[in-house]
């Protein structure tokens, strides 16, 4: 089997509708999904059911709540994941149809891969605006900021890696320290373990919908929203047309990005200068 996706779930069985859907229609078929639920609620259990039954390639495994977002429940499920890499999705993300054919090319050679990171926030208008976060695995500076830096730049939905590679980590997903980002604290354990190498992809595979930036949203709102989302992504045009849309998001971030470290740079530079000075 080529990929195993692995979604973890608590109280968004409307949303996992579409989510699941997005999965579906992936060019590539050959894979598993393992929907792993964490305290779901006794009312949305059925519906979560009957989506895991629609397909006989999901399987739903449900736990009470964790103290956390039931990090230990996705280690346990991988130890029985047949795909040859893992990706992973949340119960309200949506991914284009050659998402896991990117991350199947960009883990040909590496461990672990990003698509580029997206964000869809939400604004007066029925599309509302894109946000992209630059992240080069390879690049100078990308590992060490996110090392260090409480800064995750790569959303749940965009994260893949080998089934091989994770068996390397001295950790697999465990119970996430309070304070800590859950993804970024995952993330790391790759990052840190030397003999694997990683690679981020410059195609926008994966639309991300934040939580944060939708406060007080209703399950209504958010189905909504991911309603006229796959209606818009459905079309070769429509994605096309995300994708010239995602382009001019992409050059607008790196370009705030290059600001920004243009005046960190100018103030380090400042405070040397001001040091020799003194």
């Amino acid at each position: 089997m080529l990929a195993t996706i692995l979604i973890p779930t608590s109280d968004h069985g409307e949303t996992l509708r579409f989510s699941l859907s997005s999965i579906f229609q992936q060019t590539v078929q050959d894979f598993e999904v393992l929907i792993v639920g964490d305290g779901v609620p006794e009312q949305t259990k059925p519906l979560i059911r009957e989506l895991a039954a629609s397909d006989k390639r999901c399987s739903y495994f449900d736990h009470p709540k964790h103290e956390r977002r039931g990090e230990p429940y996705r280690h346990a499920v991988l130890s029985k994941a047949r795909g040859d890499i893992v990706c992973y999705m949340t119960d309200r993300d949506l991914w284009l149809p050659t998402h896991l054919e990117q991350m199947l090319t960009l883990l040909k050679e590496y461990d672990y891969a990003n698509a580029l990171p997206l964000h869809a926030i939400p604004t007066d208008t029925p599309e509302g605006e894109l946000r992209l976060f630059p992240v080069d695995l390879q690049g100078p500076g990308y590992l060490d900021m996110m090392l260090k830096v409480s800064d995750n730049r790569i959303p749940f939905s965009c994260f893949a890696h080998t089934l091989a590679a994770y068996w390397k980590l001295p950790e697999g997903w465990a119970t996430t320290p309070p304070q800590e980002w859950t993804d970024l604290y995952m993330w790391r354990k790759f990052f840190r373990t030397s003999e694997l190498t990683g690679i981020s992809g410059v195609l926008p595979t994966a639309v991300t919908f934040p939580s944060p930036v939708r406060p007080g949203w209703s399950t209504a709102q958010r189905v909504l929203e991911l309603e006229r989302w796959t209606c818009r992504l459905a079309s070769p045009e429509g994605r096309q047309k995300f994708e010239r849309e995602a382009l001019i998001a992409a050059l607008v971030s790196q370009r705030h990005e290059t600001l920004k470290l243009s005046s960190e740079l100018g103030k380090a530079w400042r405070q040397l200068a001001l040091r020799n000075w003194v």
